[in-house]
């Protein structure tokens, strides 16, 4: 298990706390809801179809997309500094 430094006050945690794992869920929920309701406008199948067929990959996608970009960041239980690892 890595173990993360602040930047700031110099604390060590552990990266897969269960804060960082809400963050990640909440924002790949996020994402993926923006990417469901995008991939809907568009439509890979014209018609009353189109809507259901572009809403899936769209989902699938922004979920992928949401939990690695807040991978990114971590905020320190310690001082609640906010910093890109």
């Amino acid at each position: 298990m890595a173990q993360i430094i602040c930047p700031k006050c110099q604390h060590a945690f552990a990266g897969n706390n269960p804060e960082s794992l809400v963050t990640r869920g909440v924002a790949a929920g996020a994402v993926a809801t923006a990417g469901a309701i995008y991939g809907a406008s568009l439509g890979i199948v014209g018609g009353p179809v189109g809507g259901i067929s572009g809403a899936i990959p769209g989902g699938v996608i922004g979920a992928i997309t949401g939990w690695c970009a807040a991978d990114q960041f971590r905020r320190c239980p310690n001082c609640g500094h906010i910093f890109k690892t």
